[in-house]
């Protein structure tokens, strides 16, 4: 890329960055962010069609980078951990970003795109012939989409606090909860009374 153009989308990028920490996304204008950036609306107009286009990129980077993040860890025995301490770390800083797509319906495909991630992420453990998460009789792909799910809702509980603890405590206990659940024989359904 043209170094201009990676300049003028840098300052683009931290100038709605920086208003959406202020302002919030909705009151905020093209012109507002250009002139936060110095830059002209037109510049603006030469990367961007709008403020919605210019947010969906800055959230296609940052789940990227979050991937990135992740299959560096490799293989080892304390994945998990690492994996959910890097989301926490990650998600402290981008909180607005976090917050707009899980809390904004018109950022669905976003939070989509974030559980795909960390269910990739999951697969890596849970594919394991011998993994302490796996759960007898129950199919893999039920047990990544309810962990994964619940890691969302736990993440979004925090950030709606403020981040009230620190990210190596949420990995801790998630983790510590995710490790419960393989030390517990499912629970099955009483079986129906017969005629009935």
């Amino acid at each position: 890329m043209d170094p201009r153009v990676h300049r003028s989308r840098a300052m683009l990028r931290d100038a709605l960055l920086g208003l959406i920490r202020e302002r919030g996304f909705d009151t905020i204008s093209v012109q507002d962010i250009s002139e936060r950036a110095q830059l002209n609306r037109s510049t603006f107009y030469l990367h961007y069609r709008d403020k919605d286009e210019l947010l969906t990129q800055i959230m296609r980077d940052m789940l990227l980078e979050l991937s990135r993040r992740s299959h560096q860890l490799g293989d080892s025995p304390d994945r998990l951990h690492r994996t959910l301490l890097e989301w926490f770390q990650h998600a402290v800083e981008h909180p607005e970003l976090y917050h707009l797509m899980l809390g904004r319906s018109g950022m669905r495909a976003f939070s989509v795109q974030l559980r795909n991630i960390l269910e990739q992420l999951m697969n890596l453990d849970l594919e394991r012939a011998n993994s302490p998460l796996l759960i007898e009789g129950v199919p893999v792909p039920v047990l990544n989409r309810f962990l994964t799910s619940a890691y969302m809702g736990v993440l979004e509980w925090w950030l709606d606090r403020r981040s009230l603890h620190s990210p190596e405590d949420m990995a801790r206990w998630l983790g510590a909860l995710t490790s419960m659940m393989g030390s517990h024989p499912p629970a099955t359904s009483p079986q129906s009374p017969r005629g009935k």
